[in-house]
């Protein structure tokens, strides 16, 4: 079968068309243009916020901070409890584990077990 083609079909024929036809000459790309800036003007960016550090255990005590873990000594045993509000002057209500609600002086009030109990002893 010598000199004999074979026949190509007609979707591949038309795919090789397709693809030429698409890929255009480098003189017909034209550099796209950009459109003039319309409208309102754009604002100025506003400063970041600054964050504040956090408070310390002794700001938040005496800010009287709700929900702040605090420790207290109490018939000469160290318990933990919460605080839930203010007092009188300079008093902190506080809710202790055990869902008793107490009023303590804030100097009464400790951040570790450790601390409540060296002042246990002072």
């Amino acid at each position: 079968m010598a000199g004999y083609k074979k026949k190509q079909s007609k979707g591949k024929t038309r795919a090789k068309a397709a693809s030429s036809a698409k890929k255009a000459s480098p003189e017909r790309k034209v550099a796209a243009k950009k459109k003039p800036a319309t409208g309102k003007p754009r604002r100025a960016a506003s400063p970041p916020v600054r964050r504040r550090a956090p408070k310390a255990f002794a700001e938040r005590v005496r800010d009287r901070d709700a929900g702040t873990g605090v420790w207290f000594v109490v018939a000469g045993s160290v318990e933990h409890a919460v605080i839930q509000g203010r007092g009188n002057d300079g008093a902190v209500v506080i809710r202790t584990d055990a869902g008793v609600t107490e009023v303590v002086p804030a100097g009464n009030l400790f951040e570790t077990a450790d601390e409540a109990r060296t002042a246990r002893y002072r």
